[in-house]
């Protein structure tokens, strides 16, 4: 690449993280530091099966989810939607959120915030409490 940019992405190109409870992973991979993105955050996400994600607020963007595989229930200010492979799913700002994996796999998705990395400190933050995992270790 004749700019030094990058474009294409695949998880073992950025840090695998892991929640400290051990029931979520996240690879951040759309930032400004990946690839000079200043209106997008993105990554890959997943859900241990049987388990239920912590809650989370974002204040000020909205968010997208794309469920790449697996089935689970999104909990949006306290009601349940159903979500499976193939979903498109929409997170309106300010709303509380959490995901569950019901299913027998891993629930995996994609998500997307319209909104750079560096405008997300609460994002940030919660997410330098999970520790790198080497990529062996995803599920």
């Amino acid at each position: 690449m004749a700019d030094g940019m990058r474009y294409i992405f695949k998880v073992s190109d950025v840090p695998l993280i892991q929640s400290p409870d051990g029931t979520m992973q996240d690879s951040v991979m759309i930032t400004e530091d990946t690839c000079g993105s200043d209106q997008y955050t993105a990554g890959l996400f997943w859900v241990r099966p049987g388990t239920h994600g912590h809650s989370d607020v974002h204040p000020g963007q909205d968010e997208v989810y794309y469920i790449i595989s697996g089935r689970g229930i999104l909990h949006l200010e306290g009601v349940e939607h159903r979500m499976e492979a193939g979903d498109v799913v929409f997170v309106p700002k300010g709303h509380e959120h959490s995901v569950s994996n019901d299913g027998d796999e891993v629930l995996s998705l994609f998500w997307a915030i319209g909104e750079a990395w560096s405008k997300l400190p609460e994002i940030r933050d919660e997410l330098s409490t999970w520790p790198e995992i080497p990529a062996d270790k995803h599920w």
